[in-house]
């Protein structure tokens, strides 16, 4: 098979960090290494006895010929019909220490003893982490997790095409469940129909935060959608790990005059980024014409902008946070937040997401944006 992932780059990336081996132990990048495949056991939970799932998969800068996954027993049927691409299948019992002990023992066959090997530091349990560096007291552990990132960061059009249908559908859900939803009813009730609309277009859901104004609690909870009152519905889903995030408003009734005010001004800031986005544009100019932008309303001090990267981790890169200076490419992906929290209406939001493409962007599960209103 094909390499999935562009493994000319992560070797790149391997020889500026100075790195022998990578090896990856988070579920989105074991996936993401594998071109998809995760084992279905564990698919929505790890835990295990006393321990965990704890799979390992192995980059040399030697070459792709020394690539390995360290697995589960188990696994071998799921893997034979997989038909994975890398070339090293090794057995270890279940638990955190029988795969420490394994990766340690193929560190060794590999003669990499004393080599400067990246772990995924904030994703790997600390008794593996003892466990190897007992092992391995002559290895240079460091954290691999920015050069994992850095592979993601521009999406292939396989992977826009994932995020492309996993929006959508999970834009439907969402409408569907305000349509489905009525007078009286909780947002605990409501985050409750939002996962199963998700489910039943075949997303994992991840989360729904339903506001019911003019409150401010996302959580769900007892509190009342009533007549005349806006709610939001900010949820996530995932496909195959790709995370769609969006967020859409809806009333029962008309709204009042501030409330639709609020949810223009939400339209006009995201619609003056977008219109932004392009192949070369440094980041911290994106966020700044969005706080400039939010900030020329009279309810301005009730405004917050949010820009970040998604793909299998929300707040991934590219990365807009101070000082800002990385540029964006094609093939990223961002989520894009505008929220007017504000005391007499409640929370208004519209949070959308956007490909970057050659010559601009291409907006992912756009239905909705525009009020859903019950009568």
């Amino acid at each position: 098979m094909d390499i999935p992932f562009k493994y000319n780059e992560l070797q790149n990336i391997l020889r500026i960090g100075a790195m022998d081996l990578a090896v990856a132990s988070s579920r989105h990048n074991v996936r993401y290494l594998l071109g998809a495949y995760y084992y279905h056991f564990h698919e929505h939970s790890t835990r295990m006895a006393q321990s965990q799932y704890l799979p390992f998969v192995g980059i040399a800068a030697s070459g792709i010929e020394s690539a390995f996954y360290i697995h589960r027993p188990d696994e071998v049927g799921q893997i034979s019909v997989s038909e994975l691409w890398i070339p090293n299948l090794v057995g270890a019992l279940r638990g955190t220490l029988s795969s420490a002990a394994a990766l340690a023992e193929q560190i060794k066959k590999m003669g990499l003893e004393k080599a400067r090997i990246g772990l995924e530091m904030p994703f790997l349990p600390a008794d593996a982490f003892l466990a190897l560096r007992k092992e391995l007291p002559k290895a240079d552990f460091i954290d691999a997790t920015p050069a994992f990132e850095a592979l993601r960061a521009r999406k292939s059009p396989a992977e826009i095409a994932v995020m492309r249908s996993a929006y959508a559908a999970l834009a439907e859900a969402i409408h569907e469940s305000f349509l489905t939803s009525a007078e009286g009813d909780t947002t605990q009730e409501i985050a409750k129909r939002v996962e199963i609309k998700t489910a039943e277009r075949g997303l994992s859901f991840l989360f729904a935060l339903v506001c019911a104004g003019p409150g401010f609690l996302r959580a769900p909870s007892t509190a009342p959608w009533e007549r005349g009152r806006i709610l939001h519905i900010d949820a996530g889903a995932s496909d195959r790990d790709y995370i769609a995030d969006i967020c859409r408003m809806g009333c029962i009734g008309k709204p009042s005059p501030l409330a639709v005010e609020l949810h223009k001004a939400c339209i006009q800031v995201q619609d003056e980024v977008r219109a932004m986005v392009r192949p070369g544009l440094p980041c911290r100019d994106l966020v700044a014409l969005g706080e400039r932008v939010s900030k020329s309303y009279p309810f301005s001090r009730y405004s917050r902008f949010v820009v970040h990267g998604i793909g299998m981790v929300p707040y991934e890169r590219p990365i807009f946070s101070p000082p800002g200076d990385e540029v964006l490419e094609e093939g990223m992906v961002l989520s894009i937040e505008t929220d007017f929290i504000h005391p007499e209406v409640g929370h208004v939001k519209i949070e959308d997401a956007v490909a970057v493409t050659a010559d601009g962007h291409e907006g992912l599960g756009d239905a909705g944006r525009d009020w859903t209103i019950l009568e």
